[in-house]
């Protein structure tokens, strides 16, 4: 007779707007993506309006609805509730995946940021940057066990002091720079060929890519709404402050990047502290330097935080209907599936000894990073076909939030987010420049990594259980 998961009662939501904004803004806002967007210059702007049209305003619009009718679960209640649980659980099957590859590969950031402030050449260190991502993991994981109000504490204090603090002193340092007569190293001639990108050769693809996948993980948030006060008018205001915060801040810091430093010279993984240190040197500064590189450091640790929990409660309530044993599904009194954390936290170590194993972290950072977008961008094409396929079937439920525009507005909005997705995962399948692999074995192993994910999915499908759980 199998023994049911210990079930906490459920207790009054407590999480207010102001957590719940800074909670959503951590799981896309960092200064990672700040350098790649430098590299392209004035084209930043036209790639950034591009993003918000066509990928981040329409996720943003449908997950406020979504979450709004059924604040349960995330993507595993909106896909579920659309084509039935099984299409559910492979939804939110591919979001925990491609976190776990995607988590992976931000920690690595960590590593090389860390590296900035003890050891630069540690940043290329196989041991070191492996170390940085299991030691840090298992303290964020530990650190979620306290439940949501500690995840919202963790992810505002290091939103606000490892993203916004260093991305606001690097702005206004490169204010004054730009001020004092410098030069500017950005090209800021007004000519079509200046402005706007090209999206026919595939390094201008490849750059869109790194835009769009700046803001994935805002519907994650979603899975907190149950714990949310007054969700229907918080969650959507709570979304859509993030999504035009991140939106700013990522531009102004990517412009500061691009006015300071040749775009030559620009370091793709660690561009934003290579300015500032470069900035702070100029004002004679240079003592700031180790300290704010520590901060971005914490704030790409505090965003790996805030993913720990959100996609997990997803797989969590798949489990309750017969997907997981069911004793993998034990609560602590916080209300946190304690024992799905600590695989994750296993699984999570393994891919962190890839870059001890395979030797050159590149080489690793850039294939965690195509599976984590090809993963998602499939994740995303569900999400927006079941919200299309809701307005129909469950047209009565209330929805404190909807899409503008009718149905025809869902309709024109859910087909701009497919096609976005669905032109990166394409584009997941380009090899970048250099391929230290070789365009073989990179597309076999990206090719054999997805597949080898949604086979897993696919049999837990196959050996579904009867629940043993009430909800």
């Amino acid at each position: 007779m199998p023994t049911s998961p210990v079930v906490t009662p459920k207790a009054k939501p407590t999480l207010t707007i102001l957590p719940l904004t800074f909670m959503t803004a951590a799981l896309f806002m960092t200064l990672r993506n700040m350098p790649i967007m430098a590299e392209t210059g004035l084209h930043m702007v036209v790639f950034n309006l591009i993003t918000v049209l066509a990928f981040l305003l329409p996720v943003a619009l449908v997950s406020a609805e979504l979450a709004t009718g059924w604040p349960q679960n995330g993507v595993y209640g909106w896909v579920g509730a659309a084509f039935g649980k099984k299409a559910g659980f492979l939804a939110v099957w591919l979001q925990w995946t491609q976190s776990l590859f995607g988590i992976t590969s931000i920690l690595a950031y960590v590593g090389g940021t860390l590296a900035y402030v003890l050891a630069p050449d540690l940043g290329t260190n196989r041991f070191f940057v492996a170390g940085t991502i299991i030691s840090v993991y298992w303290i964020a994981t530990f650190a979620n066990f306290k439940g949501t109000a500690r995840s919202g504490m963790i992810s505002t204090v290091a939103l606000a002091a490892g993203v916004l603090l260093p991305s606001v002193l690097l702005i206004i340092a490169a204010g004054f720079y730009v001020l004092g007569g410098n030069t500017v190293q950005m090209d800021l001639t007004l000519s079509a060929d200046n402005i706007f990108p090209s999206l026919t050769n595939t390094a201008g693809l490849v750059f869109f890519l790194s835009f769009v996948f700046g803001f994935v993980g805002i519907e994650v948030s979603a899975s907190h709404a149950s714990d949310v006060v007054n969700p229907q008018k918080s969650y959507p205001r709570a979304l859509f402050i993030a999504a035009i915060l991140g939106f700013i801040v990522t531009l102004l810091g990517g412009m500061a990047i691009g006015a300071v430093l040749p775009v030559d010279k620009i370091n793709s993984v660690n561009g934003a502290t290579q300015a500032f240190a470069a900035l702070m040197k100029h004002f004679n500064l240079s003592w700031t330097i180790p300290v704010v590189a520590f901060l971005i450091a914490f704030g790409a640790a505090g965003q790996v935080s805030t993913w720990i929990v959100g996609p997990i409660k997803g797989i969590w309530a798949a489990g309750r209907d017969g997907y997981l044993k069911s004793h993998l599904l034990i609560e602590n009194e916080h209300g946190v599936p304690t024992r799905l954390l600590l695989i994750q936290a296993v699984l999570i170590s393994a891919l962190g000894l890839l870059f001890v194993v395979f030797g050159n972290v590149n080489t690793v950072f850039l294939l965690l990073t195509s599976i984590a977008i090809i993963l998602y961008s499939v994740m995303y094409v569900m999400m927006f076909i079941a919200a299309i396929r809701l307005r129909y079937t469950h047209p009565d439920v209330h929805r404190a939030y909807r899409v503008p525009g009718g149905n025809a507005g869902m309709w024109i909005i859910c087909g701009i987010g497919t096609a976005t997705a669905a032109l990166c995962f394409g584009i997941g399948f380009i090899p970048p420049s250099p391929n230290p692999l070789g365009l073989w074995t990179l597309e076999l192993a990206i090719i054999g990594l997805s597949a080898f994910t949604v086979l897993a999915g696919w049999i837990l499908i196959k050996t579904k259980r009867v629940s043993t759980v009430t909800n």
